[in-house]
């Protein structure tokens, strides 16, 4: 039997829309892949991955993509995987319409949706070899981006690897321009808890070793490398 069904079973659908404080975009799912890489200046894709690239990939790896929304970064991370091997990349986001059009356009032997929140994940403790998460933390408050650190952290085996690219403290006219737009904008008090540099304590507060800053994108995008201790 593929160790990968063993070890992260299939996740029902719910029978109704998963609660969760917060932001669900199911509004913006038919335009998700056109809008989102403009609001980014077309620079949502290289961040990606670099992150991607930051993981070091292996082909039987298991790994998750929280906050998926249309699912590209776990398609991505897909590729490098092989189902033989038992490799499976998993992406979960709340939004089932954000699910349905990542089914539709992306799934495929290696990659699966599913529908679930992130500050409780379904799934059991250690299951995951790497997790990635890419612009997800500044759509939920600083109580559910400690919860959900920690159950990363509770999924991940000992020793597995994080890659975060999220809103982060902005340096320089543009970045901070870019940053406190979006928050007004979007009208995102979740926004300003990344400009305030407020997400990057909690790694270590939830109990991830080594956290570090690898780059820095348009003043205000950071990715960040961590690691679960292996003891």
């Amino acid at each position: 039997m593929n160790r990968t069904v063993e070890r992260v079973p299939p996740v029902p659908d719910p029978n109704q829309k998963p609660s969760t404080r917060g932001r669900v975009l199911n509004h913006a799912a038919g335009l998700y892949d056109i809008l989102s890489p403009a609001m980014m200046f077309w620079q949502e894709q290289p961040i990606n991955r670099r992150a991607v690239a930051l993981l070091d990939l292996q082909p039987g790896d298991v790994v998750l993509d929280v906050g998926c929304a249309t699912g590209g970064l776990a398609a991505f991370m897909a590729t490098y995987l092989d189902a033989a091997s038992g490799g499976m990349a998993i992406g979960l986001d709340a939004a089932p319409m954000m699910v349905n059009v990542a089914r539709s356009k992306r799934a495929s032997e290696t990659c699966r949706f599913d529908i679930g929140v992130a500050e409780n994940l379904p799934y059991s403790n250690g299951c995951f070899n790497k997790v990635a998460s890419s612009f997800f933390f500044h759509h939920v408050d600083l109580a559910d981006k400690e919860r959900v650190l920690c159950e990363i952290h509770r999924v991940l085996r000992p020793g597995g690897v994080l890659v975060i690219a999220d809103v982060d403290v902005p340096s320089g006219w543009f970045g901070r321009l870019c940053a406190r737009s979006g928050e007004w904008l979007f009208k995102q008090p979740e926004i300003g808890e990344n400009i305030d540099g407020k997400l990057a304590p909690l790694f270590l507060s939830c109990g991830f070793i080594e956290p570090e800053k690898i780059y820095s994108d348009l003043g205000y995008i950071t990715t960040w490398l961590m690691q679960k201790p292996f003891s």
